[in-house]
């Protein structure tokens, strides 16, 4: 699974590494919904990740709080993508940077709580109980992730 290919930004985001990255996106709003802290008042909340984990989560949160209208930016720029394809997603995109950066930041965590390949392995086999067939494998996937937390990164910089 090739996500990002050479040349510019713009010219990488497929509609493939589009729906990749608003998957993410939606799953680290999904993180921080799960918290049991409340927007405006974050707080560390794990005793078990390191400093630098949990600094990441509360960024995560904090973007969130700052943009409360997150969830309803990413289902307009999946319509877009839908309807008009990833040019126009990919405009829309570009006017909310703070979407970039949250999936930054997922992809950063994930890539500490999973470092290798295997450990992502492991956990996949230990949250899936049934593989979908024509699902890629949890490699490919975790190499697809590699590849766009990279392009967001020269992105960024």
């Amino acid at each position: 699974m090739k996500v990002l290919a050479k040349g510019t930004w713009n010219d990488a985001l497929t509609d493939d590494v589009i729906d990749l990255l608003l998957d993410e996106a939606d799953r680290a709003l999904l993180d921080v919904e799960a918290r049991t802290d409340e927007p405006g008042r974050r707080l560390s909340m794990s005793e078990f990740d390191t400093q630098e984990l949990e600094d990441l989560r509360l960024a995560m949160a904090e973007l969130a709080d700052a943009f409360p209208g997150m969830q309803y930016e990413l289902e307009s720029i999946s319509d877009r993508l839908r309807n008009v394809g990833a040019i126009a997603a990919t405009s829309e995109l570009e006017q909310h940077p703070h979407i970039i950066h949250m999936v930054r930041l997922s992809l950063e965590v994930l890539f500490r709580q999973f470092p290798t390949v295997s450990d992502y392995e492991a956990q996949i086999d230990d949250d899936d109980e049934e593989h979908d067939a024509d699902a890629p494998a949890p490699s490919e996937v975790y190499e697809a992730y590699r590849q766009l937390l990279d392009g967001l990164r020269r992105h960024v910089n």
